[in-house]
């Protein structure tokens, strides 16, 4: 799909979208990243945030941020990233209640979690898919 000015508009509806847009980038990382798409009522990429590890193995998930940069933009929705490093991508508890306070957070404010996708390697995990969202 183009944009009116040439560009290209990136829709992320499903999960293989969202897959084929966080892979190049997580799925061979050596360092914990999370990614942050956000997302218009039509499921365009309008933004995309990426946040580092600062030590070996954790990423935080900043709540705040993710909510700031959410309102500047005028996301509706939002899609969670991030990698482990170990290749094994099943969340942690830390993950899922992280992810769990950043959705009531921003339900409040009407921008919606569509996912949180973890990769290790070539495996990736939904946690809508799960049921832990």
């Amino acid at each position: 799909m183009e944009h009116a000015r040439g560009c290209r508009v990136r829709i992320i509806d499903n999960l293989e979208a969202a897959r084929a847009l966080f892979a190049p980038a997580l799925a061979s990382a050596r360092d914990e990243r999370l990614y942050i798409a956000h997302l218009d009522e039509a499921q365009r990429l309008i933004g995309l945030r990426i946040r580092f590890s600062t030590g070996a193995a954790k990423v935080e998930l900043p709540v705040r941020c993710i909510v700031t940069d959410a309102v500047s933009l005028g996301s509706a929705c939002l899609i969670l990233a991030h990698n482990h490093p170990s290749g094994d991508p099943r969340p942690s508890a830390t993950d899922i209640e992280a992810t769990r306070s950043l959705a009531r957070v921003a339900r409040t404010i009407g921008i919606a979690i569509r996912d949180h996708l973890i990769f290790g390697g070539d495996l990736v995990v939904s946690f809508r898919q799960c049921g832990l969202l």
